[in-house]
């Protein structure tokens, strides 16, 4: 019986890793796999491989040959830096532990050919992380430009709310108070507004 980990990440904490487990868990049930430790983390896969408190404790497990393999259910769960994949793969390949990706089905132990595909994917993940964020990037500019509207905490604040804001607050309300007025507003938007008019 072959002794694996499994390894779960999510980039934020609105996000959980059961959808993850479940599935890697019914894998590892049907090829007879022994799970004998689940490394979870929630951290951007951008990060350095140094930041990432869970994967460096795997890969620090990985050198007492703890497992033999490392499963994972998407090889972007193990790093979308390309830079950082390759020095994962490399750490991997030097201790003779393989590594498989549920959603591309791909096995490091099927040789070459498994190692090349996971190069690929792994540079089409970091591609497609960068188009993502550039459409991020033009979204919020595109909504800067929009006439009355401020972008900023990912919310949007007409100059209607802004005056309605500032008219509470001349009245002598406090910020609790100037909330209950416009709901569809933070208490650190209207102490923002009220400290950009010192008011």
């Amino acid at each position: 019986m072959t002794d694996v980990c499994l390894f779960l990440r999510v980039s934020t904490s609105h996000q959980n890793t059961d959808n993850q487990e479940l599935e890697l868990v019914e894998l590892c049930k049907r090829r007879d796999w022994n799970i004998v430790e689940i490394y979870k983390e929630t951290i951007s896969g951008s990060k350095k491989n140094e930041e990432r408190k869970e994967l460096t404790r795997m890969l620090s497990d990985m050198k007492k040959r703890y497992f033999t393999k490392i499963i994972c259910y998407d090889l972007s769960r193990i790093s979308r830096n390309m830079g950082e994949l390759v020095k994962t793969l490399s750490l991997l390949d030097d201790y003779k532990i393989s590594l498989f990706s549920w959603k591309q089905n791909l096995d490091t132990d099927d040789g070459g050919l498994g190692k090349m595909f996971f190069y690929f994917v792994g540079i089409f993940n970091e591609i497609e992380s960068s188009l993502r964020k550039e459409r991020q990037l033009t979204s919020i500019n595109r909504l800067r430009t929009i006439k009355g509207f401020k972008y900023g905490g990912n919310q949007l604040i007409s100059n209607e709310t802004k005056q309605k804001v500032l008219g509470l607050r001349k009245d002598g309300l406090s910020y609790r108070k100037i909330k209950e007025h416009i709901s569809n507003i933070s208490l650190s938007s209207i102490g923002n507004i009220i400290t950009e008019n010192r008011v």
